[in-house]
């Protein structure tokens, strides 16, 4: 698949309707307007389809954020709990030592 400089990518949905609005306008064929309004629609599919596209990257990136968020939060709690744990078993060693 060919990949396009960002400088035509982006402006092609604005091409495409711009040629079907001139279509429309100068071409008084009934295929000249059936063209016209098919090259406006290809520009409001292709605008919309990145629109969404963009969109759903976008939250996709935000829910990858919040779980790795989320995992951080879990590993810091449990390192908390685990501190804990080792230092009770320490102090129950202490202890039995203590009363030998």
């Amino acid at each position: 698949m060919a990949v396009l400089p960002n400088w035509i990518y982006e402006p092609l949905p604005y091409l495409y309707a711009g040629a079907g609005v001139v279509a429309i306008m100068n071409l008084d064929t009934v295929i000249g307007r059936i063209s016209g309004i098919l090259l406006i629609t290809a520009g409001l599919v292709v605008g919309y389809q990145r629109y969404e596209y963009r969109n759903f990257q976008k939250q996709r990136i935000e829910r990858q954020n919040w779980l790795r968020e989320q995992a951080r939060k879990k590993k810091t709690s449990r390192q908390e709990w685990l501190r804990a744990q080792a230092k009770q078993f320490r102090e129950d060693i202490n202890h039995k030592n203590d009363d030998f």
